[in-house]
């Protein structure tokens, strides 16, 4: 039975962007049985100006069991080919009790739940390429505000495409889940009011800038693909300074007429596929939340301004 690609699995543990080169051209992967042990504890995360928060967050454990496994923000990316069958095994490590829901999959047992301290798995079939957030759907959004979501990657049966048509061929990749924080919701998730939740920070893969990484590109003409997951609860626009993206598909459907643009908006939920292409005018590019969520906390935090949903793409 394989499991997750040893090429993602050293990035993913840390729950970091992965930026991977795309796949060379040759023989396309075929399908297989794929298990991946996904591990849910609460951990903490660290930001910007010295602060942190609890979380509850996904672990990678391995073989079915979560020994060694962090939970991490976001959770591990699952890196899964087309047409493979894959089995999800959920350990709940928490409380109360924790399902999956990966929208646009049909997940063959339904809706059922991982019971506090128990062991649920949920299988589907990878059928068609694409990217795709995970999440746990449990306890009314209070487990998706803590940090239970993820991406999956459904890599096409051709390398180096993300979808099956050529127009989708790209050189290197970036994973971009955005989501935001409340700390003191994290404080006190069981009795805060989710009607008052009030996000101070806004991240890229649970980090905030500065501490955001850098989407690297080996030079003009290189195609980056950014995979786009909006794990939060706004509707978030995304511009892109010194260059357009093209976008080719929303919620893992290659668009019929993709079009370019500077600025683009991934609703809470969703998640949008656009390929930038480097031009040869300029080595750094600024990719920031438009709706300027560019602080870190309250003011008077050491790294309040410039802070949030702020990374660049940079040659090289």
């Amino acid at each position: 039975m394989r499991t997750l690609s040893r090429r993602l699995s050293q990035a993913l543990l840390a729950g970091t962007l992965v930026v991977a080169v795309g796949m060379a051209a040759g023989v396309p992967a075929a399908a297989a049985a794929v298990s991946v042990d996904l591990c849910v504890a609460s951990g903490t995360v660290s930001l910007p100006g010295g602060a942190s928060a609890p979380i509850w967050g996904f672990g990678l454990g391995s073989g079915g069991s979560c020994a060694g496994a962090t939970p991490t923000l976001p959770g591990p990316v699952i890196d899964v080919n087309e047409g493979d069958t894959v089995s999800v095994t959920v350990h709940n490590g928490l409380a109360e009790a924790v399902g999956l829901e990966i929208p646009g999959i049909a997940i063959h047992e339904g809706s059922v739940t991982a019971a506090p301290g128990g062991v649920q798995t949920y299988t589907f079939t990878a059928a068609s390429p694409g990217t795709f957030l995970y999440q746990s759907p449990a306890n009314a959004g209070r487990q998706l505000a803590m940090g239970l979501y993820g991406a999956m990657v459904v890599r096409s049966a051709t390398p180096g495409r993300a979808y099956d048509s050529a127009t989708t061929a790209y050189d290197t990749e970036a994973v971009l889940v955005l989501s935001a924080l409340d700390p003191v919701f994290n404080a006190d998730p069981d009795t805060a009011d989710m009607y008052a939740y009030h996000a101070t920070y806004w991240l890229i893969n649970g980090k905030a800038y500065p501490d955001t990484d850098v989407i690297h590109a080996a030079g003009a003409g290189t195609r980056v693909l950014l995979r786009y997951l909006n794990a939060g609860y706004d509707n978030t626009t995304m511009a892109l300074l010194g260059m357009h993206e093209r976008v080719l598909a929303r919620d893992a459907h290659l668009l019929g007429n993709p079009f370019d643009a500077d600025a683009e908006t991934v609703p809470a939920g969703a998640t949008e596929d656009a390929i930038a292409t480097i031009p040869a005018s300029a080595n750094e590019f600024a990719l920031f939340n438009r709706q300027l969520h560019l602080t870190n906390g309250a003011p008077g935090n050491a790294a309040y301004n410039p802070g949030g949903m702020v990374t660049f793409i940079r040659v090289p």
